[in-house]
């Protein structure tokens, strides 16, 4: 005994799918968001340690050229003490 499908059953299964597909493309979406939200929060993270590592060499660039100006000014004190 051959049983054929039930037309409502059809449109219900057809309907199930659609939602099932809609779903996977919400859940898809989803998942690109989140990628994306992770890369663009990795790249924030990338340019402040950036940030960070610039700073700690103008620091050091500022802290030598300190050190060589006061050497600069001890040696020129100490020559103008020798000359007087």
């Amino acid at each position: 005994m051959e049983v054929f499908p039930n037309p409502d059953m059809a449109r219900h299964d057809q309907t199930d799918l659609i939602f099932r597909s809609d779903n996977m493309s919400l859940l898809n979406e989803a998942l690109a968001r989140a990628h994306c939200r992770d890369r663009m929060a990795e790249a924030e993270e990338q340019r402040r340690v950036s940030r960070l590592l610039k700073a700690q060499r103008l620091e050091r660039r500022a802290a030598r050229a300190a050190r060589r100006a006061r050497r600069l000014a001890a040696a020129a004190i100490a020559a103008s003490s020798r000359a007087a």
